[in-house]
């Protein structure tokens, strides 16, 4: 898959087509596209019409009514709506360059590492129906590192961690080639979900993902500042039992548990792939660190607890969010 990013012919367009975000960028101008990736539908199934997509499909998100529909074109990494990934796709397409020539558009885009062959499939069926002629796939791991300035072609084992929304990778790199993955399609949406699922069971109280989210990232800040999370949390949504709005106040601590269970889950999968690695990328990676990368490698408690449970340094890469996308934006230039 490395050759696709360095082949004779150049893509137009690099497309990062994220769980919660898609970058599209060109070679002269980087990036030329960064919105959610989310889209708002019309009408039955049979007949659903595009209304907004992208920021404007956002202030529609939990303001759904029986016309309108807001979805996310993908779930855990990977295609959950082939018919809304082509409409999201050419509304990314027209905001960003224009209406392309019929049959003249190529494009290389992301693709989890462990995407099935049906999977990546699909991903460039809907590619195709929203007017890209050529479509090649990258894996989104290996365009994180290069995004992020590793040399790929050195003997010097490398581990990544893509920390995406939908799904977290875990990669080691050496000679230009995968040498062990791992992955679990767990990420920052899932942890929003386990936040509005634990609320609704304990506590009766039902929030909206926009909630969650904002509740995530007020947690992660105060679980920083206080490792004991001694603090309360304060979070709007709706009394189950009454019917009405309200704020309630939530210990920190109570939630912090979820937050602890996910990264967790992203520790143990790290380990695993590490006792799976030959012992000289090993000490390559005990000497040089893990690098993370994607819009969750910011959680410094992600980096905290891998040393913590491997012994590994751990970095963060530089525009960690976007190296997927300038990976993928090297294939168009170099």
């Amino acid at each position: 898959m490395y050759k696709i990013l360095t082949r004779k012919h150049k893509p137009d367009i690099a497309i990062d087509l994220g769980t919660a975000n898609t970058r599209i960028m060109t070679a002269a101008e980087g990036i030329v596209f960064d919105e959610p990736t989310l889209c708002c539908f019309s009408g039955d199934t049979g007949s659903k019409k595009l209304v907004a997509a992208g920021l404007d499909a956002v202030k529609m998100r939990g303001h759904d009514t029986n016309d309108l529909d807001v979805v996310r074109p993908l779930s855990f990494g990977v295609l959950n709506d082939i018919d809304a990934t082509r409409a999201f796709l050419e509304y990314a397409i027209q905001a960003s360059i224009g209406k392309p020539r019929r049959g003249r558009l190529t494009a290389t885009i992301g693709v989890p590492t462990d995407a099935t062959s049906a999977e990546r499939n699909a991903l460039m069926t809907a590619a195709r129906d929203a007017g890209i002629s050529s479509v090649s796939l990258v894996e989104e791991t290996i365009a994180a590192a290069q995004g992020a300035g590793i040399e790929i072609d050195s003997p010097t084992g490398t581990m990544i961690l893509e920390c995406g929304a939908g799904l977290t990778e875990a990669v080691v790199l050496s000679l230009g080639g995968l040498c062990g993955r791992a992955a679990i399609r767990k990420g920052g949406d899932s942890l929003d979900r386990s936040i509005i699922d634990h609320l609704h069971f304990k506590h009766k109280f039902l929030i909206g993902q926009n909630m969650a989210e904002e509740t995530k990232l007020t947690l992660v800040d105060q679980m920083i500042a206080d490792a004991g999370a001694s603090g309360s949390i304060d979070v709007k949504g709706r009394n189950m039992t009454n019917g009405l709005p309200e704020t309630r106040s939530i210990p920190a601590r109570e939630l912090a548990a979820l937050v602890g269970r996910h990264i967790d889950a992203i520790a143990d999968m790290s380990a695993n792939l590490l006792s799976n690695t030959a012992p000289e990328l090993c000490d390559d990676i005990y000497s040089s660190g893990i690098l993370l990368t994607g819009g969750s490698a910011a959680i410094s408690l992600i980096g905290q607890t891998l040393t913590d449970r491997i012994g590994v340094p751990v970095a963060i890469a530089n525009q960690s969010k976007s190296c997927v996308a300038y990976g993928l934006h090297s294939g168009l230039v170099h």
